[in-house]
């Protein structure tokens, strides 16, 4: 019985420590390696510079608003030797707008550019086979470069001063960050910027959709605010959460079936002293008292140590190098634990209310045993 509820509120425990590390990882990347508003033309054009200039004086008075920066994006093929795929190449102007965020995400190398120079995602160099100080050639289709023979693509070296991991599989797959001198000349855009990027600070990015729709109508009309986030998909993520907390609380539910067996066996087993406590006058909520009090006792210590072993079980799921996260399948690539205290809260409530019912139920068996009948049967 004890063990029933050590090991079933552990379980429930560690799926709820590691999902809400999930939730808060996932959370984390997608609020902080992406920008949460797009600023973009409304027929895909170029941002010419007065009207980035103009749209960030509208914006800055904003207290919603941690950074805005214009962004010039170009989606490229990259290579090396045989290996190939296709890339997205972001340069970004601080000088226009404020401070980027890919920074702190740089754990190889550097994340100061100079012309010539990129930063690339961890999973992009592992699949082209590269690393720090090694050239990656980055390809091109000019439409102002046809030839008789098709279109002449623009072919660029590029060296590899950084890696960029932020956890997030799609994008340390496809993301190569240059300069902004580097990004002109392999798109030909010799001004203007594809969108630009806002970030909210962290107190309000649950609140990206709402602040989309207000941008949207004070920016100039051609226009739009597009909120980047996958907010849908955090929602979908919470649910799914709360899911797995209420099937695995089945399991929590089976061992209070234990508890009840349980009792039911000791009352069988001691009907000869509840016989004699009937007989001398003990009354029967002292009798249940008795057998009550112990059992819910030792099913709140049971229950304690079923959190403390969610707790241990999380930590060494997390800590062991036998199985990762598929970025491809689960957005991010590793594990995390995150021990909230209104779950733990919910959990030993719960399975203490579960235990305290299961425990009345068989000890009401109590009122109905007649003195006459257990001394007559011991």
């Amino acid at each position: 019985m004890v063990l029933g509820i050590v090991i079933s509120v552990g379980i429930l425990s560690t799926a709820l420590n590691l999902f809400e590390g999930y939730e808060h990882g996932l959370k984390s990347v997608l609020l902080d390696s992406f920008a949460h508003i797009r600023i973009e033309h409304i027929n895909g054009k170029l941002l010419p510079d007065t009207l980035i200039s103009s749209t960030l004086q509208e914006l800055n008075s904003r207290p919603e608003i941690d950074s805005a920066t214009p962004l010039l994006t170009t989606n490229l093929m990259a290579s090396n030797g045989t290996k190939a795929r296709g890339t997205i190449f972001n340069a970004y102007d601080v000088n226009i707008g404020s401070k980027v965020n890919y920074a702190k995400y740089v754990k190889e190398g550097t994340a100061q550019l100079d012309k010539g120079n990129i930063i690339v995602g961890t999973y992009l160099a592992k699949e082209l086979g590269l690393s720090l100080g090694d050239t990656l050639k980055v390809f091109y289709p000019r439409l102002d470069k046809i030839t008789p023979l098709g279109m002449y693509p623009v072919e660029t070296p590029l060296i590899i001063t950084g890696i960029y991991h932020s956890g997030f599989y799609e994008y340390d797959r496809t993301l190569i960050i240059g300069t902004l001198e580097d990004a002109r000349i392999l798109s030909g855009a010799k001004d203007g910027f594809s969108c630009l990027e806002i970030r909210l600070k962290n107190n309000y990015a649950d609140d990206i959709n709402l602040y989309a729709e207000e941008y949207d109508k004070i920016i100039d009309s051609n226009l739009v605010a597009l909120p980047t986030t996958n907010t849908t998909l955090l929602r979908l993520v919470k649910m799914q959460k709360w899911l797995i907390f209420i099937v695995f609380f089945f399991l929590v539910i089976i061992a209070g079936i234990n508890i009840i067996s349980g009792i039911s066996t000791q009352i069988y087993d001691k009907k000869n002293e509840i016989a004699v406590l009937k007989a001398l006058g003990a009354p029967k909520s002292t009798i249940r008292h008795i057998l009550g009090y112990q059992v819910t006792l030792l099913c709140l210590i049971s229950i304690i140590l079923g959190l403390i072993l969610g707790f241990i079980a999380s930590w060494l799921i997390v800590h062991q190098n036998i199985y990762q996260l598929k970025g491809e399948v689960y957005f991010i690539d590793k594990l995390a634990l995150y021990i909230a205290p209104l779950n733990q809260i919910l959990i030993f409530i719960l399975a203490f209310i579960l235990v305290f019912l299961c425990v009345q139920i068989p000890l009401r068996k109590i009122d109905k045993m007649q003195v006459i009948d257990l001394l007559r049967n011991p």
